[in-house]
């Protein structure tokens, strides 16, 4: 994917910070109110979609085409086609055969395994953002959904590719029902880190399989083993597939020696900074449960990858080939498989060491529960098993029988529950953590406030358990990915905790700077022997709670942004006669304000987009009229940027780039404005356009403040409910008894609000230009 945008913006919604994310990574999303954040669990859309099979179609002009794959099998050189995907064609893809295993021990079998560069010949071409599909051949799955299912499921809690089905065709003649995978390249990078600046290897042996007396696969040398301090060392161990650094080998070796440092009581303060200990217990206990024989966790080497992550500095082992997931002998492999190898590092150093032993326990539970759910499995092998009946039925080419390929269905459904059974009888996996809810922070006395940058957080949770609670932990971090530090909550009535003893922990995190992301989540242990723990979010650390710490506000906030129109068909022109989305900026003050250098952006990744010439004087109590029509050309005022019609934010700057003013709209329509009622000071309302002058209904005379409308209950505790008999949406603004605003909605007949986490006291709700008065009580 050849462009990566990376953006952020906050608005002011119910007293915290709310944050909206716009071309995040693919795979990393906040929640609807934008108190978590989590990486991983984003359906597939597009040529991925695994809800239909895709066509590809292959044409090669040249005769011996065949021939020539099989040539190239060894060099990896791409021969050219052309390729059609469901109905979109491509000239002069590269296309080659692929595979170990699936490749040699298909002998004569024209079901081969193909990889397809869209870039090969042609620099930059790609479909829909991606640039290599895999198209594997199902050797050794007779069910054909084996890898298709796997990492559909593990995507939740780790990188792994996407994946979907494809029927092929080669020349016009049917070649077979195929699992469509993701490539790990750049592509995939994008999609789940913050960037792709960083260094990404395949864990395979240079030189290919074999050779030197080593284990043909990598295990002790391609599997995170320390192999001294010389990075010339790694070099023939791992195939260097993409490096943005200066120095790759040494990120690598420093993550190897941290993970095999003699005294395990400093691995984990050490490690962490230097790699992804949690994601790595995920992608370790993932390969494990679903018996994933070409793994890290198997082989070693060669089935797995590693990224390492510039934004974090940390290293991140990523799944990789899962063809060979579900069957066999991996029935029967322990919950702590190779724990006692030390070729396996990830495995026998990290299962050694009792708080990451119980961690990968936690997870490996919500892994069992949500995975091996037997309505949740069954359900996916049946959706994919039908989706590809008709495909799979008049494959010619398969390895296997249909009626084997129906078999294969029922056998994964008998291998899940075969691995549930065998993860319940361990009694390890048996014991159970505490119980943590009502997980909340509080900036000053409110709930979910994003703090000033010199304020601390208080965060409380609920913990209970039979067995006692032994100890609990806030985790937290700044930024949006990185390590986490850890301090321990109490109930003992101090530091932040209102009550001893009440089964409410709590402690403060610490102040950040301005406009910081801080994420937090809780761990807590029983009282038990082994300390078992559980974590709210149970995703953690890829699932965590957000905030975000407030923007410096700008000292020059006697200017507005006071009105906007951004579908302007016939209400009022520019000077040139064009009917441009247009802002309306107001001076509140009495003063002449100089806006010289000032700045009008609706990307908060960009707040520079439009620069207000020098100059430019805005006198007291007047209006300034700013077109958003991407004309800079034009005479006057013409911002470089159009407004959207179907929402987005408006932020006004001063010189110094803080924020004077800023708004959020939703969609609008056509002809009609959304401004500040009463002028200059109040909500935003839909209503009639008052271009370049004030919004209030003594000016216009055409919009009245709907003087009937009621709510109800009064007191609330749990929600209210808003009646208005107006038919056009208006803005409710709902205040704090300081009359700080702490809420906005939009209001259009009869809306029911939730309060339950509202603060006692009294609030003020204002519709238009009438307020009333608002009691919660608990």
């Amino acid at each position: 994917m050849k462009i990566k945008i990376f953006t952020i913006s906050t608005l002011l919604f119910f007293g915290h910070l709310k944050m909206v994310a716009q071309n995040l990574p693919y795979f990393m999303n906040f929640n609807d109110d934008h108190t978590r954040l989590k990486t991983g669990g984003v359906a597939s859309k597009n040529v991925f979609e695994d809800n239909y099979v895709h066509k590809f179609e292959l044409t090669f002009s040249q005769s011996d085409y065949w021939n020539q794959l099989t040539n190239n099998y060894q060099s990896k050189k791409d021969i050219v086609a052309k390729l059609t995907i469901d109905g979109v064609s491509y000239d002069s893809v590269g296309v080659r055969f692929k595979g170990q295993t699936s490749y040699s021990k298909a002998g004569s079998s024209q079901k081969k395994s193909f990889n397809i560069s869209m870039d090969a010949f042609r620099p930059n071409q790609d479909h829909q953002g991606y640039e290599t599909f895999n198209l594997n051949n199902c050797f050794e799955d007779p069910s054909m959904i084996r890898e298709i299912t796997y990492l559909s499921f593990i995507r939740e809690h780790i990188p792994a590719a996407r994946g979907a089905f494809a029927a092929l065709y080669i020349n016009g003649v049917y070649w077979g029902s195929y699992a469509l995978v993701q490539g790990l390249n750049g592509d995939f990078i994008e999609e789940w880190f913050l960037s792709d600046e960083g260094t990404r290897w395949r864990a395979e042996r240079v030189s290919g399989i074999g050779g030197g007396g080593q284990n043909p696969f990598g295990a002790g040398t391609s599997s995170l083993n320390f192999l001294g301090t010389d990075t010339s060392l790694y070099k023939p161990n791992y195939t260097l597939k993409s490096s943005k650094v200066s120095y790759p080998w040494q990120d690598l070796m420093v993550a190897a020696q941290a993970l095999n440092v003699p005294d395990l009581t400093s691995v984990y303060d050490t490690l962490r900074k230097v790699m992804d200990i949690d994601r790595a217990l995920w992608f370790v206990g993932s390969e494990i449960l679903f018996g994933d024989d070409d793994s890290y966790i198997n082989k070693g080497g060669m089935d797995y990858y590693v990224y390492w992550d510039k934004e974090t500095g940390r290293l991140v082992p990523v799944e990789y080939d899962g063809n060979s997931c579900m069957s066999g002998n991996s029935a029967t492999w322990s919950l702590f498989l190779k724990e006692n190898d030390t070729k396996f590092p990830l495995a026998s150093r990290l299962f050694k060491i009792p708080e990451l032993r119980q961690r990968y326990l936690a997870h490996a539970r919500v892994l069992v529960n949500e995975y091996y759910n037997p309505a949740t499995f069954a359900s996916r092998i049946d959706k994919f098993n039908s989706l590809i009946d008709s495909f799979v039925n008049v494959d010619s080419k398969k390895f296997y029988t249909y009626a084997q390929f129906k078999s294969g269905a029922t056998e994964l459904k008998n291998y899940a529950a075969s691995r549930k059974s065998l993860y319940n009888s361990n009694s390890e996996f048996q014991m159970t953590g505490p119980n943590i809810t009502e997980v909340k922070h509080f900036s000053g006395s409110l709930e979910n406030n994003s703090p000033k940058s010199d304020e601390q957080v208080l965060v409380t949770a609920a913990v209970s358990n039979a067995q006692g609670v032994g100890n609990v932990k806030l985790y937290f971090a700044e930024g949006l990915d990185g390590y986490f530090e850890r301090i321990t909550m109490n109930d003992k009535g101090i530091d932040g905790d209102a009550i001893a003893g009440d089964g409410i922990y709590s402690a403060f995190i610490p102040a950040f700077g301005e406009g910081a992301f801080v994420r937090y989540y809780i761990e807590a242990a029983s009282a038990n022997s082994a300390g078992t723990v559980s974590f709210n979010p149970v995703g953690a650390e890829h699932d965590v709670y957000i905030y975000r710490v407030r923007t410096a506000e700008s000292q020059g906030d006697n200017i507005v942004i006071n009105e906007i129109m951004a579908s302007n068909e016939s209400v009022v022109a520019d000077q040139d006669g064009e009917f441009d989305d247009w802002i309306e900026l107001y001076n509140k003050s009495d003063q002449d304000v100089d806006l010289s250098g000032w700045y009008l952006s609706d990307n908060s990744d960009n707040f520079e987009k439009y620069r207000i010439p020098d100059g430019t004087i805005l006198h007291a109590k007047e209006y300034l009229i700013v077109w958003a029509d991407e004309d800079g050309k034009q005479n006057g005022f013409h911002a470089n940027f159009k407004l959207s019609a179907s929402g987005e934010n408006l932020y006004l700057l001063d010189s110094t780039l803080h924020i004077v003013d800023e708004m959020s709209f939703g969609e609008q329509q056509t002809d009609i404005a959304f401004a500040r009622l009463p002028n200059g000071t109040g909500a935003f309302v839909v209503q009639k356009a008052t271009f370049d002058k004030s919004n209030d209904p003594s000016t216009t005379g055409d919009f009245a403040s709907p003087s009937d409308w009621k709510f109800f209950p009064n007191p609330a505790k749990h929600w209210v409910v808003i009646q208005t008999e107006e038919t056009i949406e208006q803005e409710l603004e709902i205040s704090e008894l300081f009359g700080n605003a702490c809420s906005k909605f939009r209001i259009k007949g009869s809306q029911k609000i939730e309060t339950s986490n509202w603060i006692p006291g009294m609030y003020f709700l204002r519709l238009g230009t009438t307020t009333k008065k608002l009691f919660i009580v608990k």
